[in-house]
């Protein structure tokens, strides 16, 4: 089934029930249930690897940015958590008659690959570079993230700037040596402080140190670079991250599923109009121990990533994870 498709369902299974919040769980087993022949192929192809409404629930959330921009009518409620879709019948929701069953199924099989509008040459001159305009984005979104990061999983982070870096590389050199953010989770930051005391003198590890790479989109073009990227700059971590706005595409979903579970970096969808909304989808698999000599490569070459490491070792030294020392801890 098609990004599009899954787009057809959904929207026509909020216009039937509008006015009701609906979070993604819910809307997954309602048109799993309304239109089970259409989920046949993709419940074999999961192999029993995960439950059907789970995967498909995934989907929704991770595509939820293009489901919005195209159903203007469909809004979100980010008054609970986890957030819920709905359409509004008592706004200004555009006005749109919910299709019966059988021109649903007529429409999804008419369904073709969207192609864009010519592109001339002189939009292309005039036209910013896919790369800088990725760029921008990216920018934007470290500081929600770095927010989320703190503010739900008590995780505290630093920007790694390539302008921090040596460059002796050349351009673009340090593209798979460093991630875009890295951060620290110190277990017991809110314990009290006898408790704290006595966890800092017993042999266990005290911090778990996170990378994360950070991209505007993933579609089926770039996945493997960028998730590949994620792995070469995150050697070092406990626990490593590819995040990201939006996943373009089934196909490319299920490769990211496919490609965390063999290299255990996990998916971290970024919700950059309400940070707090940011989620978890894949969860990272966690290193027991630090690559040191990976960590060295990337210290040699950036000075905010040896920043990083001097707040590390303040805690260790401590137990204070001193909060003025890092990024965007506002909640």
């Amino acid at each position: 089934m098609s990004s599009s498709s899954l787009h057809y369902l959904v929207a026509d299974f909020l216009r039937k029930r509008a006015g009701q919040r609906l979070t993604a769980e819910e809307i997954a087993q309602g048109i799993i249930s309304d239109h089970p022949r259409r989920f046949e192929e993709k419940k074999e192809r999961l192999q029993g690897r995960r439950p059907l409404v789970d995967q498909v629930s995934r989907e929704i959330y991770a595509q939820k940015n293009t489901l919005l921009s195209n159903n203007p009518d469909i809004a979100v409620d980010t008054s609970r958590r986890p957030l819920r879709l709905f359409v509004d019948s008592q706004g200004d929701a555009v006005a749109t008659v919910p299709l019966g069953q059988e021109d649903v199924e007529k429409l999804l099989d008419e369904i073709e690959i969207e192609v864009d509008p010519p592109i001339t040459i002189a939009a292309i001159a005039k036209a910013p570079s896919q790369d800088r305009l990725e760029d921008q984005g990216e920018h934007d979104l470290y500081a929600p993230l770095q927010r989320f990061l703190f503010g739900e999983l008590s995780i505290v982070s630093k920007r790694i700037r390539e302008s921090a870096s040596s460059n002796r590389r050349g351009k673009n050199g340090n593209k798979w040596l460093h991630p875009d953010i890295v951060g620290m989770l110190a277990p017991g930051q809110h314990w009290n402080s006898i408790v704290r005391e006595c966890s800092m003198e017993l042999p266990t590890r005290k911090a778990k140190l996170i990378s994360v790479e950070v991209k505007v989109r993933l579609t089926s073009s770039d996945i493997r670079e960028y998730f590949f990227q994620a792995v070469s700059n995150s050697l070092w971590a406990n626990r490593a991250y590819i995040a990201a706005v939006e996943i373009k595409g089934e196909d490319t979903l299920e490769e990211l599923n496919m490609l965390c579970a063999l290299h255990g970096i996990g998916y971290l969808s970024i919700d950059p109009a309400n940070f707090m909304e940011s989620r978890i989808l894949i969860p990272a698999r966690e290193r027991d121990e630090v690559d040191w000599a990976s960590a060295n490569r990337i210290a040699e070459e950036n000075g905010d990533f040896r920043t990083y490491l001097q707040n590390v070792l303040n805690y260790l030294k401590t137990g204070h994870v001193m909060i003025g020392l890092w990024d965007h801890t506002d909640r």
